[in-house]
């Protein structure tokens, strides 16, 4: 007598999840403009982007001595120098379309990394909303750098091209696998951007790939990805997808 009722009660879940989707987009927008609508209240308008960027710079040349020591070992671990793209997009089934073109230098201790987040939502019937914020983590430092293992920290700025415009001071932590040949590469990553005026999180972030290198030509290499990731807004808001893409490094 169970078995019968067991599709609907599948479809009412899955109508349910369907609802509960539906305006994300729009309540992301919203808990923007209130959390800048706190800002005025407060007499305090506008982001620290030019002084967030004074502290890396100092930052920089503090640890500058550190450079000539990750350098020397760039013969024998080609990514110390070296041009990383990522074409990556991601996809919640029937809700969401994430695509997060990226670029990222490295040279030795240092790297600097610049993404594009954009976020499009299914209104079912209804059009689509979306959103973009430009996610530029102006220094991130390669703390363990070793042949087989990548880690890294970095802070930035995450701009929102939407609403008010705001910008926030962004944290990134990254870690790296590799195989012994290479060929392989398993990554993750933590993001966490914070308004230090009113407290508001206006994104938390984590997300995973693996890459599997389908071609090398010279010091050009390709690799196809698979991983998921998921963020939530302004403390309330989640989005989640699969991700899949193609990175090319060039050393």
């Amino acid at each position: 007598m169970l078995t019968p009722m067991r599709p609907r009660v599948l479809i009412c879940v899955f109508l349910l999840f369907s609802v509960l989707a539906n305006g994300q987009v729009d309540a992301i927008k919203r808990k923007s403009s209130e959390n800048s609508g706190r800002k005025s209240e407060g007499g305090r308008s506008g982001s620290s982007g030019s002084g967030n960027v004074a502290i890396f710079f100092d930052v920089f040349r503090l640890i500058g001595a550190a450079q000539s020591d990750k350098l020397q070992k760039a013969d024998s671990i080609k990514r110390l120098i070296s041009l990383e793209t990522f074409f990556q997009g991601a996809v919640q089934p029937s809700s969401y379309y994430l695509f997060n073109p990226r670029i990222r230098g490295n040279w030795g201790l240092f790297s600097t990394d610049f993404r594009m987040n954009y976020l499009i939502e299914d209104d079912h019937g209804n059009g689509t909303h979306d959103l973009t914020t430009f996610d530029w983590q102006i220094l991130q430092l390669n703390l363990i750098t070793t042949r087989n293992f990548t880690a890294r920290v970095g802070g930035g700025n995450l701009y929102e091209r939407f609403g008010d415009k705001q910008s926030f001071f962004e944290w990134t932590t990254g870690l790296s696998f590799y195989s012994n040949s290479q060929t392989i590469v398993a990554n993750m990553e933590y993001r966490v951007a914070k308004d230090y005026i009113t407290n508001a999180v206006p994104r938390r972030e984590i997300n995973f790939s693996l890459e599997k290198q389908i071609f090398r030509t010279g010091s050009l290499r390709g690799y196809a990805t698979v991983g998921g990731v998921y963020q939530r807004y302004y403390q309330s808001v989640s989005v989640w997808g699969l991700q899949a893409g193609f990175v090319m490094r060039i050393f």
